[in-house]
């Protein structure tokens, strides 16, 4: 079974757990995106690759053999977090409040590089970071749309068209500049809508598929630029968060070399493309 952030908020375990949960889900995807709940440290599966023949026979005669085709895949689950070390004068002189306060920025910066990794992570790059977007769906492939041009409503159909929800939550993701490019073809196209969401904020859908939006990341570089676009379905069979027991967060105490408070947040976690088209992306965007 897998959860968005916001629903593994009433399950968390004490009041600092729920705390950085919150603040995980402050952003746009991480508010949306399901995290399965897994066991050990990796997630496997089966991915159809073909399906079996079929045809007609006659009379007195056999049907062919012919078998479908799965492939073994996994995805493990990789060790993130940080230490949030607080000078224990700090805290006996402002109040605790300043400690909440190290400990929000450290989740918000937590959030802010996961949304990065989700986008640019390479684990060829880096081995202890899953892959994100880009690596799963390079240029050439079959999920990989050229745009070589000006965004339209013509190549956003497409995009649409390529990506496999069987049931799952649409979502195009792009950038702030690209969601103003989209914007202005609002002006002339009566299918993106701007609405509400539950929380207040503005909105943006096209075709009923709503618009997150991703800016910069925790170095304040910016994570997606102007020439990518893409659409994503999410669900547990689809493309998913994994996670193992959710997010820790535990109080170590006083440090021995230095008068500092230290709380440790650590998150097994990772990003599963179990359909492999279920993500598609438009590139090329000028």
């Amino acid at each position: 079974m897998a959860l968005t952030l916001l629903e593994a908020q009433k399950h968390a375990k004490t009041p600092a757990e729920l705390a950085v949960v919150t603040e995980l889900a402050a952003g746009q995807l991480m508010s949306v995106l399901p995290f399965r709940n897994i066991e050990g440290n990796g997630l496997f599966w089966k991915r159809e690759e073909s399906l079996p023949e079929v045809g007609f026979r006659n009379y007195n005669a056999g049907l062919s053999e012919s078998y479908g085709e799965v492939s073994q895949q996994s995805e493990s689950l990789k060790l993130f977090g940080g230490d949030i070390k607080v000078d224990r004068a700090i805290v006996q002189l402002e109040g605790p409040e300043a400690k909440a306060y190290q400990i929000q920025s450290r989740v918000r910066a937590m959030r802010m590089s996961w949304e990065s990794l989700f986008i640019n992570g390479d684990s060829n790059q880096n081995p202890s970071e899953f892959d994100g977007l880009k690596a799963r769906v390079a240029e050439g492939s079959s999920q990989y749309i050229d745009a070589a041009g000006a965004l339209s409503a013509d190549l956003l159909d497409e995009l649409l068209d390529t990506v496999d929800a069987q049931g799952g939550s649409r979502y195009l993701i792009m950038s702030k500049a690209s969601r103003r490019a989209l914007t202005g073809l609002a002006r002339a196209n009566t299918q993106i809508e701007i609405s509400r969401n539950e929380f207040g904020y503005q909105q943006l859908s096209y075709m009923g598929v709503p618009v997150l939006e991703l800016d910069r990341d925790n170095l304040n570089q910016d994570i997606m630029g102007t020439s990518d676009i893409f659409c994503a379905a999410f669900g547990a069979d689809l493309l998913t968060g994994i996670q193992n027991g959710g997010v820790n967060v535990r109080e170590l105490g006083e440090s021995s070399a230095a008068p500092q408070l230290i709380t440790r947040c650590e998150w097994y976690c990772g990003l599963a493309l179990v359909n492999g088209r279920a993500v598609a992306r438009l590139g090329g965007i000028s």
